[in-house]
This record gives structure tokens, sequence and C-alpha cells, in this order.
């Protein structure tokens, strides 16, 4: 009865490996929305002016014409005497007969008419403003779902390749429609598709100087939590779904004499990548979705013992 249990376990065992074997994973980039407030200010002035006129004139017809004109002239002349008792006559007549001509001229417009008309304008505009505008970033952060990757192939899952998720102009909250991805074939035969979208993620720096020297203590952490969803492709359910934590940092010490002191983002993320793997292997076995790896270690960012030895049995060398 023993051996047989044994023995269906084993095939039971072999089953679950097979069937491991032959699924299809895929690991997407980490999506986010950064919102970014920048100040702006705005001020511009303009004028402009315009001045238009018209004049006309109009002559229906001019005169300048001559004229003349002829006068009759016609005199006569009688003279008589008588003087005394006798009779004495005398008598005279003539005549004088002529004509005389005389031009006149003309220059006179018959009908004349003029107008003249003009118009001018002017406009001016200011305009001042300023405030905060509000930016929404949609993108992908790259680099960080290496380690998650390669704990997947390790347990025995076959991964494809995917696409990175590029923002469109106006992009909206859509960006994050994994269900609308999977429905238009992005992930081509995978099985299932593990999201993960950055919830919150913040950096701290910190400079102290050692007390009794003149070193400094530079500190620079780096803390991301992430919401993964592993999607089955058949039926588009959530097939697992967890929040973990994983963080990355860089400490140097310095005598302020070594110039301005520039955190490695290259240790940082690999620590953060490391950290962010474990977690995400624990919640899929916490889930029943894979078999914990019984070499597992704990997560980089929990909380590790400063040391071992009991409170009472440390020396203090002064």
């Amino acid at each position: 009865m023993i051996l047989f249990r044994t023995l269906l376990v084993f095939f039971f065992s072999l089953f679950s490996i097979a069937s491991i074997a032959e699924t299809k994973i895929a690991v997407t980039d980490l999506s986010y929305k950064k919102e970014v407030r920048e100040f702006f200010y705005f001020e511009a002035a303009n004028s402009k002016s315009a001045s238009s006129s018209v004049s006309s004139y109009e002559v229906a017809g001019y005169d300048r014409s001559s004229k003349s004109s002829a006068v009759a002239i016609d005199s006569r002349r009688q003279d008589s005497l008588a003087a005394g008792g006798g009779a004495l006559a005398a008598n005279s007549s003539g005549s004088f007969q002529g004509s005389a001509a005389s031009n006149q001229k003309n220059d006179v417009a018959i009908a004349a008419k003029g107008s003249a008309a003009s118009a001018s304008s002017k406009e001016s505009n200011y305009v001042k403003t300023y405030g905060d505008k509000l930016k929404i970033q949609y993108t992908e952060l790259l680099g960080m779902s290496g380690e998650v990757r390669a704990d997947l192939i390790k347990a025995g899952f076959i991964l494809t390749k995917t696409r990175p998720n590029v923002a469109k102009p106006g992009q909206t909250d859509s960006f994050f429609d994994i269900v609308g991805r999977i429905k238009q074939g992005e992930f081509g035969d995978a099985n299932y598709v593990l999201y993960g979208v950055i919830a919150a993620m913040e950096t701290r720096a910190n400079r102290e100087k050692i007390d009794g020297t003149d070193t400094f203590m530079n500190q620079f952490d780096m803390n991301m939590t992430v919401d993964y969803s592993l999607i089955d492709t058949k039926t588009l359910q959530a097939r697992a779904a967890f929040t973990v934590t994983a963080s990355g940092n860089d400490n140097r010490l310095d005598n302020g004499r070594s110039g301005p002191y520039t955190p490695s983002a290259t240790k940082i993320m690999s620590e953060a990548s490391k950290a962010l793997g474990d977690e995400v292997v624990i919640k899929l076995a916490e889930q029943g979705f894979i078999d914990k790896p019984p070499n597992l270690q704990l997560p980089t960012n929990a909380v590790q013992p400063m040391f071992k030895d009991a409170p009472g049995t440390l020396k203090i060398f002064k």
C-alpha cells in the first residue's frame, strides 16, 4: 500500500512537471502612469492698425464754344437856315451806313461732381497668465522584469517574447487594458500573461556627518510597489493576483573632498530587480501556481539581522 502511494505521488509529480514544461507564459514590462506638475508663465502683447481713402471726380461735359454778333449802323443829317426878310435856304444832307462785329467765348462746365472718403482703425491686445500645468505620461519601466523571467524559466515554464506597449497621443488609462491586448493576439500562443503595474515609486536621499570625524554617510534608497495579475489567455480570468514591494539602495562614505556624491543607478536597479523576482516567486507559490524552490533565499528587502551575538557579549573599544 505504501509502495502504491509512493508510485502515485511519483507519477503525479511527473505529470505536473510535464504540464509546467509545456506551459508558455509572457511577462510584460512594468506599466506606470506618471503625473508631473509644471509651472507655466505666458505674457504677450500685439497691436495692428489700418487706414484707407477713396476719392472720385466725374465730368459729364465741358462748353468751350465761341459766339459772334453783327450790328448795322445808319446815320443821317439835315440842316436848314432862314434869315431876315428874305429867304435863304441851305439844305445839306448826308448819310452813313456800316456794321460792327463782336465775339464771345464760353468756358463753363456743363455738369461735374466729385467725392472723397477716408477711414482708419487700430486694435491692440494684451494677455498674461500663469499657473500649474499637469502632465500625465504613460510608459513602461524597462529592465525590472529580468529576474522575474529568469525565475519562471528556472521553474520550468516556456517564456514567450513580448512587445513594448507604446502610448499614443492623447493616451488615457486604456493604456492598462491588458485584456484588450490579449484579445488582439499581442501575446501569441502564450497560456498566461504576468502583467505588472507600478502602484507607487519613491526615492530618498540622505547625507549625515559621522560624529567625531570629518566623514559623511551618503544614503540613497529607491522603493517601489507593484501590483501583479496572472491572466489566463483562454478564459481571461486572473489565475493569481498579488502586490509586492521591492527596494534598492546605494550607500557611500566620503570626506567632503571627493566631489559630489552620485548614487549608482546600476546597483540600485539590480538590487530592486532581484528583490522583485524573489517576491513574485513567493507569491506565485503561495497561490499554488508554482512550487516554491527549495533554495529560495529571503528577499533582499526583508529585514536582515545585523548581528548574531547577544548584546551582553559585545565589546566597545575606545
